[in-house]
């Protein structure tokens, strides 16, 4: 099967270690929080917390869906 990399979202995020058809290509939705051009992504779960953090700062979310191992091999986000 030939791979197209629409999951990358324009080359946005790295490539799935699994092909789209695989039955371990589980996408979920993460939290994309995003502060003067800078952004994060986040488990939703941990969501609230980041943007409480943010005090009187103007963020926009939006929720994006990766799979774990795309997830995971992010770079760590050097804060905003």
């Amino acid at each position: 099967m030939a791979r197209d990399l629409s999951e990358t979202m324009g080359g946005k995020y790295p490539a799935s270690l699994h092909a789209p058809l695989c039955e371990d290509f589980q996408q979920v939705p993460f939290t994309r929080i995003e502060v003067d051009g800078s952004g994060c992504i986040v488990p939703e779960s941990e969501a609230a917390a980041v943007i409480a953090g943010l005090g009187d700062e103007e963020y926009s979310v939006s929720t994006v869906h990766l799979t774990q191992d795309q997830f995971d091999r992010l770079p760590e986000s050097a804060g905003f």
